[in-house]
């Protein structure tokens, strides 16, 4: 099933590793799904797997993580570098599955969510 999560122009910069001016030119130019709101700032809207499965910190962390490019996508589509909160170790992560201590308990971690949010903004990319 297909979610939808709203993002800042920054966080969809980072998501698709172009510079901010060119995320506020594309919305401007109808290349993202974006609106603009009362301040004048705005709002892309990327379509992606559901984020169900993950709570509402662990999107805010996902979100974090890409803007601090603490995720990055390898040479194999689909599977990312993330580095943990402390920044000593390194995971391989999918949308599906991670390397991290809760990913090897099957359990929902923030990296899994970051990888969901980039594959849906690589594909917003290919779109543009």
């Amino acid at each position: 099933m297909a979610s939808s999560i709203q993002v800042t122009t920054r966080e969809a910069a980072a998501a698709l590793r172009i510079s901010l001016r060119t995320a506020q030119r594309w919305a401007a130019n109808g290349k993202l799904n974006a609106t603009k709101n009362k301040t004048g700032r705005w709002t892309i809207t990327l379509t992606t797997t559901s984020l169900d499965d993950f709570k509402p910190f662990q999107i805010d962390k996902a979100r974090e993580a890409i803007e601090q490019a603490a995720i990055l996508p390898t040479s194999r589509p689909g599977i990312y570098t993330a580095v943990s909160s402390d920044g000593t170790t390194t995971y391989l992560v999918h949308r599906a599955a991670c390397t991290c201590p809760a990913g090897q308990k099957q359990r929902a971690c923030y990296h899994r969510a970051a990888a969901a949010i980039l594959a849906a903004a690589s594909l917003t990319r290919r779109a543009a």
